[in-house]
């Protein structure tokens, strides 16, 4: 039998329990606007869901931590929204987590997006605005239909007015069509139309394919077959890129023009206001189908001025990038017609000298860490003669922060060495592109004999990076040397503990729409191994002991 003592305990576990049981009971799992997938629930959410537009992140991506609030916000918006003809759903998957998924669409940085659509093959990467109202803007028309049926010369003129180009069939949309425009919807509007008035409302001739640019007085009409789509999509591309186009600050459409063809040089005007446009307008026609050609207006993106190295100049500055060849090279003197005519010469020639985007080499240069500067970087770390172990940072990077004063102590570490410690403003210097500098800090070990750099893929505390140079370049830490910034203790169990509470996971049998917090998980499992626990106690205690042998004794 069992003691009272051991009723009443067990009594008052029972209650904790059945307590614990109705809060969690009663915990309503809420569905998230952004879904939350997982390598269990990805590839049924692409079967519930008719247009999937995926996150792939990393919780440390200070862009993916700027985009989380507006792609909720549009998450919001979009909810329910049927005007495209089908729901449109976002949601996000933790790369640094899900590493399978990221191996399996080939995520290379983040954040990465990525439309899902039902009887698609392969997802297509999202090339949209990052704000809240640009992206349900841009997912409407992507989800809707490729080519668009103008009904009303209403339609016709709203359409014309939106978008920058306008491809018109003015005849009944044929499957060549559909599945053409279906293939470049990004590239320009697609319609069609029989509609008498709106023909005359667009200005096309009946049974004809016209693109209608809003830099043009009147349409230009395409000479080939619907049905044949290499073709037409050839036409397009060309004849949708203005010469001379105002490239805005957040201008999706021009700067995808602009960045979209690695092997056709773009030829660029940065100056205040229109100075020089006319003039460089002119100069750019010419360079039709050879060149992107655009300008940028200083009050209005400053920030292109900085990322080509004008923002130096006081004067109105003309630009060749060659991203196939890595280089850059600007034009010296006046700008007029024919001195840009002279400068495409002489780039076609070959005769240029390539531009180098750099700062000034700083005047006291004695400190721990080495300064490198564009102009500097072959002198001074490629082919420096001695081991380089290069920082490429920005400024504005957080990570990079926290590494500055490690990175010093590494500086005073190897002083007596035969290495160098350096740093670079990546952000304010051209490095060679073929060093694959995509995130900050990358971190480089150079040879100094010109070669390809071993990048450094390892924590970053002290002891960690100067055993790795000792590995690697044989110099050893200053005897007696102690370094100043306190150690990076490595994430304990304690934090791995609260972040699998802080996560959350996908719920069996209730669809993707639902998670549940780490916490709820592990309260679940606490309660059921108490429960366990009891029921073994129970079952032991309330076991009938053997029965004793009785009998006489001979």
């Amino acid at each position: 039998r069992l003691s009272v003592g051991l009723l009443g305990k067990m009594k008052l576990i029972f209650q904790i329990g059945f307590l614990a049981a109705i809060l969690l009971a009663g915990t309503q799992v809420a569905a998230e606007e952004v879904l939350t997938l997982t390598e269990s629930n990805f590839d049924d959410a692409l079967k519930s869901h008719p247009f999937l537009v995926v996150e792939f992140y990393a919780p440390w991506c200070g862009h993916c931590k700027r985009l989380e609030p507006e792609f909720e916000k549009a998450a919001l918006a979009l909810k329910g929204d049927l005007s495209a003809g089908r729901p449109i759903t976002l949601a996000k998957v933790d790369a640094t987590v899900e590493k399978s998924l990221g191996d399996r669409f080939k995520i290379q940085g983040f954040p990465t997006l990525y439309v899902f659509e039902s009887g698609s093959a392969e997802p297509v990467e999202y090339e949209g605005p990052r704000e809240a109202d640009g992206i349900v803007s841009y997912l409407k028309k992507r989800a809707g239909p490729a080519s668009k049926e103008l009904k009303t010369a209403d339609e016709a003129k709203a359409l014309t007015e939106s978008e920058r180009v306008v491809l018109v069939l003015a005849a009944d949309a044929s499957k060549d069509w559909t599945e053409t425009a279906n293939s470049m919807r990004d590239v320009v509007a697609w319609c069609h139309t029989s509609d008498k008035s709106v023909i005359s409302e667009l200005g096309v001739k009946a049974k004809s394919i016209s693109m209608i640019r809003k830099w043009d007085d009147k349409p230009v009409v395409y000479s080939g077959s619907a049905s044949d789509s290499d073709a037409l999509k050839k036409w397009v591309k060309e004849e949708r890129v203005q010469p001379a186009m105002p490239i805005k600050k957040g201008d999706q459409d021009s700067l995808k023009i602009v960045f979209e063809d690695e092997t056709k040089p773009n030829l660029f005007l940065f100056t205040t206001g229109t100075t020089g446009v006319e003039e460089f307008t002119k100069g750019a026609i010419p360079t039709k189908g050879k060149m992107v050609s655009g300008y940028f207006q200083k009050d209005d993106f400053p920030e292109a001025f900085s990322h080509f190295g004008m923002d130096k100049f006081d004067k109105p500055m003309v630009l060749i990038e060659d991203r196939s060849n890595e280089a850059r090279y600007t034009m010296e003197g006046e700008i007029t017609t024919a001195t840009i005519g002279e400068f495409i010469k002489g780039f076609e020639a070959g005769s240029l000298q390539a531009y180098l985007k750099s700062e000034a080499p700083p005047t006291d240069n004695s400190g721990p860490v080495k300064v490198i500067v564009g102009d500097t970087f072959v002198s001074e770390c490629s082919k420096a003669g001695k081991p380089v172990f290069l920082e490429a940072y920005a400024p504005w990077c957080g990570h990079c922060k926290k590494l500055t004063p490690i990175w010093e102590d590494l500086g005073n570490a190897f002083s007596e060495a035969n290495v160098v410690i350096a740093k670079v403003d990546a952000t304010a210097n051209d490095l060679p592109k073929s060093l694959g500098v995509r995130g900050f800090p990358t971190l480089m070990l150079f040879k100094g004999d010109g070669s390809e750099p071993t990048k450094y893929e390892g924590e970053r505390d002290f002891e960690t990076l100067s055993t790795w140079v000792t590995s690697q370049t044989g110099a050893k830490v200053k005897e007696g040397f102690k370094p100043t910034a306190p150690s990076q203790p490595k994430e304990g169990i304690d934090k791995k503990v609260l972040r699998f509470l802080g996560a959350h996971y996908q719920v069996p049998f209730m669809g993707p729409d639902y998670t549940v917090p780490g916490l709820y998980i592990a309260a679940i499992v606490i309660f059921l191994i108490f429960v366990a626990a009891i029921s073994l106690v129970i079952a032991c205690l309330a076991k009938d002991p053997p029965p004793t042998k009785s009998g006489k004794k001979d």
